[in-house]
């Protein structure tokens, strides 16, 4: 009796053109490289199409428009012009759409089609969020832009400078900014003097926390002006500056991003606990809990408190009391800043204060690229900017009372759109992208 045949391991992509792994440096995680891309003006296109003949040019050795990488369209109706490009995404979804592998992303952030292996098919076009992939009508062939190597030639030959070949800001030092000033407000209110954010007074200064303060008076029935006018100066700071506390101040906010610097993946956060609204309802338990109990109920387990209040000159760490805040630092493996998100009272009382701000961020809808780029989106860690909006063209309108002011997101956009403006200055929220 013949031995049973052993089906033969069938072949696949796989085996045959596994992907390149994503290279990463240590320095990434902190200060992610900027790679080069063509920022479009319309303001400044004549629709004169010296891009797409350049282009062609350097595609198939003649003037042909139609064998570009770039396309230049017009709307009549509104009387301007649009160029459709490859932006040589952070994630590109053509990448991962394509069947064939074909396309690949180097280490200089170039988006690139192997022709060797693409077989013209069009999903990379129908992925794209600019269909930036065109199709050569007559060879039906794919072409893509690859930044000519690094040296743009449409860039070079635009008559009315509407293209520009960029990698953003030279440097980003808002980011070494914020951490510096989170470090130092740690060292502050933690590590040198004790209850600082509690309640500090030097001299004739005082100073405390507005929501234990709102705690205070409904436990004790009474309101005591200095103790009121003591919990003003971060109000005040909210006003002016919306809640720059929890951004670049809160010592628990610091834990946070560190917590989040060494846990990239996260778990993801239960649906049905997805309310901003539910922090605003504990503020409003905690303050109805200590009018019944006769203490600041909520202040017992307050992770800000709790760390100003364990450690420092006059006191040595006490252990059961921090307990409490690896608890609540673990909900940042399920989501980023997910106890500001949803569940901090302090930042209830700040947001309400921050109805009165005098500062918002904005993403402009001239500058911004919004269907390939949504940086912004990514980077904000309290997911308050709508990244399908920013896919479907629209520029955002940012929920100031949710933004904790850590300008990343005007750090991070490589094309200056994200910016602070005063809340009376125009923005132009809705606006299609141009």
């Amino acid at each position: 009796m013949e031995a049973s045949r052993q089906p033969e391991p069938q072949l696949r992509l796989e085996d045959l053109r596994p992907r390149a792994p994503e290279k990463r440096k240590f320095s990434d995680w902190f200060m992610p490289r900027r790679n080069k891309v063509i920022l479009f003006d319309p303001a400044k296109c004549t629709g004169c199409g010296t891009c797409e003949m350049i282009c062609s040019t350097r595609n198939v050795a003649k003037v042909a428009p139609a064998s570009a990488s770039v396309r230049v369209l017009t709307d009549e109706k509104l009387g301007k012009n649009f160029a459709v490009l490859c932006q040589h995404c952070r994630r590109p979804l053509c990448l991962e759409a394509c069947p064939t592998r074909a396309i690949e992303k180097g280490d200089d952030g170039i988006v690139r089609i192997n022709d060797l292996f693409c077989t013209d098919c069009g999903l990379c076009t129908m992925a794209c969020p600019e269909a930036a992939p065109l199709k050569d009508p007559g060879s039906q062939e794919i072409h893509k832009c690859d930044l000519c190597e690094g040296d743009p030639l449409c860039v070079k030959h635009c008559p009315e400078n509407a293209l520009t070949d960029t990698r953003g800001k030279a440097l980003r030092w808002i980011k070494a900014a914020r951490w510096m000033v989170q470090a130092l407000s740690f060292l502050f209110l933690v590590i040198l003097v004790v209850g600082t954010f509690c309640y500090f007074r030097a001299g004739t200064v005082e100073l405390s926390c507005p929501t234990g303060t709102l705690q205070n008076i409904a436990s004790s029935g009474t309101l005591i002006l200095v103790g009121a006018s003591s919990a003003l100066a971060l109000l005040i700071l909210t006003v002016l500056f919306g809640r720059v506390f929890c951004g670049w101040v809160c010592p628990f906010g610091f834990v946070l991003d560190l917590v989040d610097k060494v846990t990239p993946k996260k778990l993801g956060w239960p649906n049905f606990l997805k309310s901003r609204m539910a922090k605003y309802g504990i503020l409003g338990g905690a303050v109805g809990s200590s009018a019944l109990l006769g203490y600041q109920a909520f202040c017992t387990v307050c992770p800000i408190g709790t760390l100003c209040r364990s450690y420092g000159v006059q006191s040595v760490m006490q252990s059961a009391e921090l307990a409490i805040v690896p608890v609540l630092a673990a909900t940042e493996l399920a989501e980023r800043r997910s106890w500001c998100r949803y569940l901090c009272p302090v930042g209830a009382t700040l947001g309400i204060a921050s109805l009165l701000r005098l500062l918002k961020v904005v993403i402009g809808a001239r500058k911004c690229k919004k269907f390939s780029c949504i940086q912004c989106a990514e980077v904000c860690p309290v997911g308050i900017i709508d990244a399908d909006q920013l896919r479907e063209g629209v520029s955002p309108k940012i929920p100031m009372t949710e933004c904790i002011m850590c300008l990343r997101c005007v750090d991070r956009c490589p094309y200056s759109a994200a910016k602070v403006r005063f809340r009376w200055q125009k923005a132009t929220p809705g606006e299609a992208n141009t």
